[in-house]
């Protein structure tokens, strides 16, 4: 490509990801409110014992939620360990559905892995709002109307009439009076407030759980999906948000994070907190029905990294087709 005199390219470092990381990590290292006191000490290998919690008549019996389907017996064992400890990791070989009280922060490394928990959250009947980076507000998703940006212009009450304006006039004119900029701010902070306070569940990336309209939020309850795919720091992220409960859903044996920076990623960065945990006798409850593969191509992976105990549903008529 030719280009001409005059223009140039400035490339911005963007540092909100590592900022964030580096603040947890820090708060990680400090605090001993939360469960990071635990993993603090489970991490540098210290002998530590772990706390159970007491579980109500619920925990013992069949648990079913509208909106999704039953859980096959590995799955309902997870639950009910999950419910009784407050650090739980759960393996879940490929295909094998993976997928209380007070708010449940539920995280993800990727955006479309958080979307998809959204839509599935959502689908129970539960409050569910999806917090996406301000920087992500214009790019369209499957829970568009879960988000809260798309709320906040859908509010409809008497008290929000003096927000609608300022979004209008804002919308309008591009910009608004420094007055009314300031009123604007503060009007849509106290909305953004008041529906992540309503909110039963609140799902954003790993990253997302440092956004600073989350800084007044305590989550006792957090969840995180996709765990072997999130570096530790970023993992540590939703953690130090005062976590009490904490279960990671993953698996060690599929492909770890991502690192790109080949000194970061040897000095031990590519090794996520579920692995490491791993590693320090953590033990996962282990999700054992599969259900996306064939079994004849399911029973290779079983056998060589889950020795042999993931099993295909009963939904495949033939385990055979005749090729022609």
């Amino acid at each position: 490509v030719e280009i001409t005199d005059g223009y140039y390219v400035d490339f911005v470092w963007k540092a909100t990801s590592f900022d964030r990381m580096q603040s947890a990590m820090k708060t990680f290292a400090v605090d001993d409110t939360s469960l990071t006191g635990y993993l603090y000490h489970k991490l540098l290998g210290h002998e530590v014992e772990m706390q159970t919690f007491r579980t109500k008549g619920h925990a013992a019996t069949g648990l079913s939620v509208p909106g999704l389907p039953e859980l096959n017996p590995s799955q309902l064992l997870a639950v009910k360990g999950v419910l009784q400890q407050p650090l739980s990791l759960i393996q879940g070989p490929p295909g094998t559905g993976k997928q209380n009280n007070g708010q449940v922060l539920v995280t993800a490394p990727s955006n479309i892995a958080v979307d998809h928990l959204t839509e599935k959250i959502a689908s129970t009947g539960l409050k569910v709002v999806r917090l996406a980076a301000k920087s992500r507000e214009a790019v369209t998703s499957i829970v568009e109307h879960l988000t809260l940006h798309t709320m906040i212009k859908s509010l409809v009450s008497p008290d929000k009439a003096d927000l609608r304006k300022l979004m209008q006039l804002k919308e309008d004119q591009g910009e608004l009076s420094s007055q009314d900029e300031k009123r604007f701010k503060s009007l849509k902070r106290n909305a953004e407030r008041e529906i992540l306070q309503a909110a039963d569940v609140i799902c954003t990336t790993c990253v997302g759980a440092g956004d600073p309209r989350l800084s007044n939020f305590r989550f006792r309850q957090v969840l995180i999906d996709e765990a072997t795919q999130a570096t530790e720091p970023e993992c540590l992220i939703p953690i130090v948000q005062g976590a009490k409960h904490v279960v990671m859903v993953g698996d060690h044996m599929q492909l770890g994070p991502v690192v790109m920076n080949k000194k970061a990623a040897k000095a031990g960065l590519n090794q996520s907190l579920f692995d490491r945990l791993i590693r320090l006798q953590h033990r996962p409850f282990r999700l054992r029905v599969q259900y996306r593969m064939h079994p004849c191509l399911s029973e290779f992976p079983s056998n060589m990294f889950y020795e042999g105990t993931t099993r295909p549903t009963c939904i495949w008529a033939n385990y055979y087709c005749s090729v022609t």
